[in-house]
């Protein structure tokens, strides 16, 4: 029996390419409500989090599977999730789970909506499981862990499709519709088997039989109906703009102008300008202008035959905390393991302005302690390797904030803003960077 179409409520679940560089904490506390504890609050969707209680290699991708194990094997209580999206509060789901061995042990898989926990379901037996769930927000959580005893756990991958309709059968009937799939597709069954219907049979429900592809349909597919359905929150004044698919809450005024899908809370005013996919809450001006960041804010300075993103500017913001005097991450918008990167055969001149406070810690000084600080300088990403040289300067210190630093860096093509503090001191850092960007279309 055909499955419903599967849509984007889930990423990276079939090579799980993601998940050896995602973060990955020791919990202390209860599993797995504690990693939903630590996690959620900077937790981006379609992002996996991963957590173990002893051992950090317990869960890994290997030869395009997901691998998760404890017991006797390799530490107890360890697991990986990621927040959803796109799902419509009430509805039912079905999340199928293609496994590369049977199940070993007991694993389970839970769902959350926030804090709480709203479902569990164990996985057992077969190498093809189907759990089902009622969204009870937009963005659940899904969760997948192992625990005491000895547990193995292989996932080839993971989809996530609305629950079919049934439909009840007319009296006496022996081959009668199952359910109705996405695109309109009935499908029939004898109450064990998945059947072709004969037109006679389809037509006898009052569907229409395809005798080219002999399918039977309810309706007449229609690719633009979903877009339109989900783009019903958006206002577009001008001509020539687009929003693609789950693309929600976007004003755009001006021409020729395209977010791309499930990107939310966005504004754009100009030409030519674009969001990318999956980015929200972003604010673009002028023309040709690129948004690659959440919450970021660009200007395109460019004329009508210019590339996109060629001169632009781009204004956004790192955050994190520390609690000793580790050089460490700071992260874009604060989110675990988020960082700006800088196109290839790209130069980008840029200012940052950090400001850190004291809020806690019992070392030397007081609370409210603070510095402020500014970097500039340039980086370049040269065929795929970024390079950076910069100077920074002390703008003011109030208190006793000796050894408070800030810098950037760079890793891949990722810009860094890393921070400093001091043991026993609990402190706060924000940064403001300003990016002008050329992106230069030549191999640097």
């Amino acid at each position: 029996m055909a499955a419903p179409t599967s849509l984007k409520y889930i990423v990276d679940a079939t090579t799980f390419s993601t998940v050896n560089a995602s973060t990955n904490t020791a919990i202390t506390s209860t599993l797995p409500q504690g990693a939903i504890d630590f996690y959620y609050t900077g937790m981006a969707k379609h992002t996996w989090y991963r957590y173990y209680a002893s051992v950090s290699t317990s869960v890994i991708e290997t030869g395009d599977f997901l691998r998760l194990v404890s017991g006797g094997v390799a530490g107890i209580d360890n697991g990986i999730m990621q927040k959803l999206s796109n799902l419509i509060v009430g509805s039912s789901y079905d999340i199928i789970l293609n496994l590369n061995i049977s199940v070993t042990g007991t694993p389970k898989l839970l769902i959350y909506s926030g804090l709480q926990l709203i479902s569990t379901h164990t996985l057992a037996g077969s190498r093809s499981q189907t759990i089902t769930f009622k969204a009870s927000s937009t963005e659940d959580t899904l969760v997948l862990f192992t625990d005491s005893g000895t547990t193995l756990l292989e996932v080839g991958s993971i989809s996530i499709v609305t629950t079919p309709r049934t439909i009840q059968p007319n009296p006496g009937e022996v081959l009668y519709p199952a359910f109705i799939s996405q695109r309109g597709i009935v499908n029939f069954t004898d109450g064990v088997n998945a059947i072709l219907p004969s037109q006679q049979q389809c037509e006898a429900y009052g569907y229409t039989y395809n005798k080219v592809l002999g399918t039977c349909s309810a309706f007449t597919f229609n690719s633009n109906l979903p877009e339109a359905f989900n783009n019903n929150s958006n206002k577009l004044y001008g001509s020539r703009n687009s929003t693609q698919s789950e693309t929600l809450n976007t004003l755009i005024m001006g021409e020729n102008n395209t977010v791309l899908g499930s990107s939310r809370n966005s504004i754009i005013t100009g030409s030519n300008n674009v969001i990318s996919n999956l980015i929200n809450n972003a604010n673009v001006s002028g023309t040709l202008g690129e948004a690659t960041a959440d919450n970021s804010i660009v200007l395109g300075g460019n004329k009508g035959g210019d590339s996109l993103g060629e001169r632009q500017t781009i204004t956004l913001m790192y955050g994190g905390q520390t609690d000793d005097n580790s050089v460490v991450d700071s992260y874009l918008n604060n989110v675990t393991g988020s960082y700006f990167q800088i196109p290839e055969n790209t130069i980008v001149l840029f200012e940052t302005q950090t400001v850190a406070v004291r809020i806690g810690g019992s070392g030397a000084g007081s609370l409210g302690d603070y510095k402020t600080f500014t970097e500039v300088g340039a980086a370049i990403n040269k065929s795929g390797v970024l390079s950076i040289s910069s100077s920074r300067t002390i703008l003011s210190s109030v208190g006793t904030t000796a050894g408070w630093l800030p810098s950037v860096g760079v890793s891949g093509t990722n810009f860094l803003q890393q921070v400093q503090g001091k043991n026993n001191r609990d402190i706060m850092w924000a940064t403001t960077i300003r990016f002008t960007q050329i992106k230069t279309g030549v191999a640097l």
